[in-house]
């Protein structure tokens, strides 16, 4: 595997009601970036700056940051979910506009390949974003 275990469910568990869907997605939306961020050969060097717990919170963060973009989705106040270069940036003001770029071009190919999985994903996070997500329970420790 490639080290989901980094990545921590409690890191999601925020607001009043926390083990709801959108939250799980949120999850789903990291893991998703991580284990894409692993597999990129062209990421090699990031990886090497980067210890896997840096990059699983470097990625639970950026799934968090999304979640102001996928509600205003959601909402209908854009047409499409924005993934936006700033919420890299913001993170790693250091790094080169060229491994940005990488980290960019990755979280899209992780954002459609989760998507993909969702059209047919029971669960139905995003439709049913507020209720309760009984897999918060089920993969608990």
């Amino acid at each position: 595997m490639f080290g989901y275990e980094k990545l921590k469910m409690e890191w999601f568990l925020e607001g009043a009601n926390a083990k709801i869907k959108l939250n799980w997605f949120l999850y789903e939306v990291a893991m998703e970036y991580y284990a894409h961020i692993m597999r990129c050969k062209a990421l090699g060097r990031y990886r090497k700056q980067n210890s896997e717990e840096e990059i699983a919170q470097y990625c639970a963060y950026y799934a968090k940051r999304m979640k102001k973009s996928v509600l205003d989705r959601l909402a209908g106040m854009t047409d499409a979910t924005e993934i936006d270069e700033e919420y890299i940036s913001d993170y790693y003001p250091k790094n080169s506009a060229k491994q940005n770029g990488l980290l960019l071009e990755t979280a899209c190919a992780a954002w459609d390949s989760l998507l993909s999985v969702c059209e047919t994903c029971p669960t139905r996070c995003l439709s049913e974003k507020d209720r309760i997500c009984e897999l918060f329970d089920l993969y608990e420790d």
